[in-house]
């Protein structure tokens, strides 16, 4: 069946789940964009959805009607090239993303913030299945979700080192604005992404569960010792943009993160 088919009698939009849901999510993985077929339509799924009528020409309100579906279903016969959204991202849109979810909290006690579980289910796979509260560390699920929010891939794990090259990222020179800096603590790791430097010579990193929240905060250049990664369908910084010395300033009050557990 086509995806214009299964959409007439009812669009699907952002909350939606089932079998529908997860054609399309199929169909828009097929022509480039980095979704699983989970069968929820989530933020990513919002996304993507966006992304694909904004290339298709056609209003842009992330619900799959007949139009979007039609459009799709011709997409995935090859009748519409539609390149894959990673090919055109030229500057770090997961770093936008990821700043408009500062404040994230986890909730309060044994409660779980729906926000960061609706996270996990996004995502998927084994994420999906080993995050069930958010007492459980989410680094790495808040850098994963920034990612699929900007349709690239990540780890698609829990665990934060694997971001020093086990996913598709390149290794940078140095530090630059934008990429995914892990380092290791005690227990484990954390993962945050680059935003610049502050007046204490420190590295200023947005991440999540960072005292239990998404925020920027700065981390001693010693622990940053796992390098810096970039994703490898996006072109890196020129070499003027990398290395510590070329990064912004962002004021701190230079008290850094030793412990993100």
């Amino acid at each position: 069946m086509t995806i214009a088919a299964l959409v007439a009698a009812k669009p699907l939009r952002m909350g939606a789940s089932g079998d529908a849901v997860k054609q399309v999510q199929l169909a828009l993985k097929s022509v480039g964009y980095a979704l699983t077929g989970t069968g929820w339509f989530g933020p990513a799924t919002d996304t993507a959805v966006e992304t694909f009528q904004k290339r298709a020409g056609l209003y842009v309100d992330g619900e799959v009607g007949p139009l979007t579906g039609a459009a799709l279903d011709l997409a995935v016969a090859g009748k519409v090239p539609v390149p894959a959204p990673a090919k055109e991202i030229g500057r770090p849109l997961w770093l936008e993303a990821g700043i408009k979810l500062i404040g994230t909290k986890e909730g309060v006690g044994s409660k779980d913030n729906p926000v960061i579980i609706d996270w996990a289910k996004d995502e998927g796979g084994d994420i999906a299945a080993e995050y069930t509260h958010d007492s459980i560390p989410w680094c790495a699920l808040f850098a994963n979700h920034i990612l699929t929010k900007v349709g690239l891939k990540g780890t698609k794990t829990l665990w934060a080192l694997d971001f020093a090259g086990n996913w598709p990222a390149v290794k940078l020179a140095g530090p630059a604005v934008g990429a995914f800096a892990p380092m290791k603590r005690t227990g484990g790791g954390h993962i945050m992404v680059v935003v610049g430097k502050d007046q204490h010579r420190n590295v200023m990193g947005l991440g999540g569960n960072q005292s239990d929240a998404v925020n920027i905060g700065p981390f001693a250049t010693s622990r940053l010792n796992q390098g810096f990664w970039w994703p490898k369908d996006v072109p890196p910084p020129p070499a003027s943009q990398i290395g510590f010395n070329h990064l912004p300033v962002v004021r701190s009050d230079g008290r850094v993160s030793t412990n993100e557990a």
